[in-house]
């Protein structure tokens, strides 16, 4: 999932928060000089992405714009989700989405400093963007994509996101009402009782991000 996601999904712990924003970003050994509960919000980023690309609604909509986007189709399918849980995030958050959004900034904004160069730069440039705002638009999501497109190491094509969003809008609000809330449901389970799947992922991970 992407960033609107992983934020909505840690709840209102502001470690949690941390964790789950920083999770693309922490390294080896960064993660043992975590306290144990940003190490929580780590884990629960790598839970989300483990079970959200091996779940068979989002393989289905990923496979479907595979001709589009190709090797990046799993990338813009996660964008994507954010669009739609943006555009509707009224059924899923009592707080206004801007609000939400200034208070997940209040929040990180006294930490961030003392996190990975990476969550710095990315943090600064939501900060400076609204990026998560603009998610709730077709045009805000291909502005997005496009800009990611521009840093892709191969053609991604994902400049023609917005062309793509709109030609399957009803087939990926279907899937995202269906996966979702499966989702929702995981996280809470994880969240209540992280122990041994957690400790799997991580051990899993780490080699993979120390290399």
């Amino acid at each position: 999932m992407n960033t609107l996601a992983h934020l909505y999904l840690s709840g209102s712990d502001p470690d949690l928060i941390l964790g789950n924003f920083i999770g693309d970003s922490i390294r080896g050994e960064q993660f043992d000089e975590l306290n144990p509960q940003v190490q929580q919000g780590v884990l629960l980023h790598r839970q989300i992405d483990r079970y959200t690309d091996a779940h068979p609604v989002f393989r289905g909509l990923s496979s479907l714009m595979r001709e589009d986007f190709g090797r990046y189709c799993s990338v813009v399918t996660d964008v994507f989700m954010d669009h739609f849980l943006a555009k509707d995030w009224q059924r899923y958050h009592q707080q206004p989405l801007v609000d939400y959004t200034d208070w997940v900034k209040c929040i990180l904004a006294p930490r961030i400093s003392a996190c990975p160069a990476r969550s710095q730069r990315f943090f600064d440039y939501l900060s400076r963007t609204d990026t998560l705002l603009h998610y709730r638009s077709t045009s805000g999501i291909n502005q997005t994509l496009s800009q990611m497109a521009q840093r892709t190491r191969f053609d991604s094509g994902m400049e023609k996101s917005g062309e793509v969003l709109s030609r399957l809008y009803p087939q990926l609000q279907n899937g995202f009402d269906d996966f979702f809330p499966q989702l929702v449901a995981y996280v809470e389970r994880q969240r209540h009782s992280p122990t041994r799947e957690a400790k799997q992922v991580n051990s899993q991970a780490e080699p993979a991000l120390a290399s």
